[in-house]
C-alpha cells in the first residue's frame, strides 16, 4: 500500500524559531551510537533512504537526541549558576533510582515537517515516561510551571528536518523499504544541555551543563 501523500513544509518557521541570540536549556537523552551499534547502522540506512529528497536535512550523528523536556519561556543566559546547580541537584536526586533502560527505536515516520524514529517506553510506568515526568517536576520546582509548558512526548528521535516543500508520502515509502526497521537504544544517563538553534543548517547543537547518571 502506498503511503498517503502529505505536503512537507519547512520545520524552522514561525514560532518554532527562537528569538535572536537565545539558547535554551534542554534535558536530552543522547543515543551513544558507539555503544548502540545496531541503531547506528539503522540511522545510516534511514539516511540513505532519505538521500534522494533534497528538502530534508538529516541530523548528523553528533546532534542526534531524544528530547525529554525543554526549558520554555526563558533564555539560558538568564538562568543563573545557582539555578543551574539546583536543577542539576534535583535531577540527580529524582533520577538516582531509575535503572538504565533499553528502548526500541523505529519505525521511522515521515511527518509534514520532520522525519522521526518512534520510541517506545513512554507510557505511564515505563522508563521514558518516568524520566520525562520526574524531569518536568524538577524543572518546574526550580523555574516554575511555565518552564514546562511544552509537552515533548510521545517519545521520538528526530532524524531529519524539512528545509523546503515536498511529498511526505514518497519519503515514507522509501523509509518502509529499510530492514530491519527497529533497533535497540540503551540509555545510561540523562544530559542537561545549553542548546543552540541553527536555522540555516536546520540543526540543534549544544554545550554540556550536567550529566546525570542512571542506576546501573
Amino acid at each position: 500500500m502506498a503511503a498517503a501523500a502529505r505536503p512537507v513544509k519547512r520545520f524552522l518557521t514561525g514560532d518554532r524559531v527562537w528569538p535572536p541570540g537565545w539558547t535554551r536549556l534542554h534535558v536530552y537523552l543522547l543515543p551513544e551510537l558507539e555503544q548502540n551499534q545496531d541503531l547506528a547502522r539503522l540511522v545510516r540506512d534511514w539516511r540513505a533512504a532519505m538521500a534522494p529528497f533534497g528538502f530534508l536535512a538529516p541530523v548528523p550523528d553528533p546532534w542526534l537526541h531524544v528530547t525529554v523536556q525543554p526549558v520554555m519561556g526563558i533564555p539560558a543566559a538568564e538562568i543563573s549558576p545557582g539555578e543551574r546547580a539546583k536543577l542539576t541537584a534535583l535531577l540527580t536526586e529524582a533520577l538516582a533510582d531509575v535503572p538504565a533502560f533499553t528502548l526500541t527505536a523505529g519505525c521511522a515516520l515521515a511527518s509534514v515537517s520532520v522525519v522521526l524514529a518512534d520510541l517506545d517506553g513512554d507510557l505511564p510506568g515505563e522508563p521514558l515516561h518516568t524520566v520525562h515526568a520526574r524531569t518536568r517536576t524538577a524543572i518546574s520546582d526550580v523555574l516554575g510551571s511555565e518552564a514546562v509548558a511544552y509537552q515533548a512526548m510521545p517519545g521520538h528521535m528526530t532524524i531529519a528536518y524539512a528545509t523546503g516543500s515536498g511529498d511526505s508520502g514518497r519519503v515514507q515509502a522509501a523509509l518502509r523499504q529499510v530492514r530491519p526497521a527497529h533497533a535497540a537504544l540503551t540509555v545510561r544517563e540523562v544530559h542537561l544541555l545549553d542548546v543552540t538553534q541553527d536555522t540555516r543548517a536546520a540543526v540543534y547543537r549544544w554545550t554540556p551543563v550536567a550529566r546525570i547518571p542512571l542506576r546501573t
